[in-house]
């Protein structure tokens, strides 16, 4: 029998820690924002970004090539593509701020932000555990539980942050910007289940 190649749990791991890496830094960026070094913060979570991407494209280059891997190559391509798009989406966070001019956080995005970072460790625990889908211990299924309840967390966070910001006297300015930002922040989580929904349709698929 034909061994497999390579590890393509372990290359996914490799490229959520890359998510997980832009989630730790954009909290850090919220948490502790100011508008005169955001250009220089953009360009750190970018390289995060651009060395995420070097991983999406090794997994493509190595599926090219293989003719035998654990799970069929379409579903390592498509976890792989959005895991990728979790840390593009964590990126873009950061870009919106700079798009938008955000003059400083509110409360609601330090509070958001908090829970994207949560999803997205959660979302690397369920990763982790990827490997032994078959063992069918519960451990998988409670980590894709949890990634799902926590972005449930994050829309109605999401949707009261913008009905608290149309609620107010907001400039329009930032009125935009802080809709957008959270809008943004909202969408690092739909990524995680998005993911997490993939996982699930893998180990039903293999099972």
């Amino acid at each position: 029998m034909a061994k497999i190649k390579n590890d393509y749990f372990q290359l996914l791991c490799e490229q959520v820690e890359y998510s997980v890496k832009a989630a730790a830094l954009l909290e850090e960026i919220l948490l502790n924002y100011s508008l005169d070094t955001i250009s220089a913060q953009r360009e750190k979570i970018h390289e995060v970004e651009h060395s995420a991407d070097k991983i999406m494209h090794d997994i493509r280059m190595k599926l090219s090539v293989e003719f035998i891997t654990p799970i069929d190559q379409e579903d390592i391509l498509r976890l792989a593509q959005i895991i990728d798009d979790v840390t593009d989406a964590l990126d873009d966070v950061v870009l919106r701020l700079y798009m938008y001019h955000v003059q400083e956080i509110t409360e609601d995005a330090k509070e958001i932000v908090k829970v994207v970072h949560q999803c997205v460790i959660s979302l690397n625990e369920a990763i982790k555990e990827l490997k032994n889908f078959k063992k069918n211990d519960g451990v998988l299924q409670s980590a894709l539980i949890k990634i799902n309840d926590i972005e449930n967390k994050a829309d109605g966070l999401s949707r009261e942050a913008i009905h608290r910001l149309f609620a107010g006297n907001t400039e329009m300015k930032a009125l935009i910007g802080n809709m957008n930002l959270y809008e943004a922040l909202e969408n690092c989580c739909d990524e995680c289940e998005h993911a997490a929904d993939v996982m699930e349709e893998i180990v039903i698929k293999n099972t």
